[in-house]
C-alpha cells in the first residue's frame, strides 16, 4: 500500500471517529484504535491532531468543490447559481457526514487562531466563486443591478450554513425538498424584473 493510500486510510478512520464521538474526543489514540494500529502509525502520517484535522477538513472541502464543478457543467444562468448552492447542501443522507465534520471543526477551531484562519480561507474561496456567478448573472441582466454582490454571496453562504447545521442537529427538520425550496425562494429575491 502506498504512502498516500495509507494516509487516506488514517484520514477515513479519523472521519469516522469525529462523526461518532466528536472532534474533542477524536484523539490520536482513538483514531489509531479505529484504524486497528498503534498511535505511532497515525503520527507517522500526521504530526498532531491539528494537522490531521486540517487534512480531514480539506477532504470535505475538496468534495464540495468537486460537487460544485460537476453540477454546473452545461448549466447556465440562474439554474447554474442554484445548482452551485444546492451542491453544498446535505440533500442526501450520505452528505450529512461531511457536514458533521464541518460543524465539528467549527467548534474545535474556536480559540485556535491557526484553525480559524484555515477555515476562513475556505469561506473566502466560496465567497469568490459565488460572487463571480452573481457578477456574471448581473452582467447578463438576470439579477437586479442594485445588489451588493459580496453581501448576497455572504447571504447565500449563511443560508447554506444554517440549513447544513440544521440538518446535522435535526435531520428531519430540513428534508431535501425543503432545502431546495429555501434556496429557490432566496434566489428569487435576486431576480431582475422581467
Amino acid at each position: 500500500m502506498s504512502y498516500d493510500d495509507r494516509r487516506m486510510e488514517v484520514t477515513e478512520a479519523a472521519w469516522r471517529v469525529i462523526i461518532r464521538e466528536g472532534l474533542d474526543r477524536a484523539s490520536m489514540r482513538a483514531i489509531a484504535q479505529e484504524l486497528g494500529s498503534s498511535t505511532g502509525v497515525v503520527t507517522h502520517y500526521f504530526r498532531d491532531k491539528d494537522e490531521l484535522t486540517l487534512f480531514v477538513l480539506e477532504r470535505v472541502f475538496e468534495k464540495v468543490l468537486k460537487d460544485m464543478k460537476a453540477c454546473i457543467k452545461e448549466r447556465q444562468g440562474i439554474e447554474r447559481l442554484e445548482q452551485i448552492v444546492l451542491s453544498a447542501l446535505p440533500l442526501e443522507v450520505n452528505d450529512i457526514a461531511g457536514w458533521q465534520v464541518w460543524v465539528a471543526f467549527l467548534g474545535y477551531a474556536i480559540g485556535r487562531e491557526n484553525l480559524i484562519q484555515e477555515h476562513r480561507k475556505r469561506y473566502d474561496l466560496l465567497q469568490q466563486i459565488i460572487c463571480q456567478e452573481l457578477a456574471d448573472l448581473q452582467a447578463a441582466k438576470l439579477i437586479r443591478d442594485d445588489l451588493d454582490l459580496t453581501l448576497e454571496a455572504n447571504a447565500l453562504i449563511a443560508l447554506v450554513d444554517g440549513i447544513g447545521t440544521g440538518v446535522v442537529i435535526n435531520p428531519e427538520q430540513f428534508h431535501a425538498e425543503q432545502q431546495r425550496y429555501l434556496v429557490q425562494r432566496h434566489i428569487n429575491t435576486l431576480l431582475a424584473e422581467s
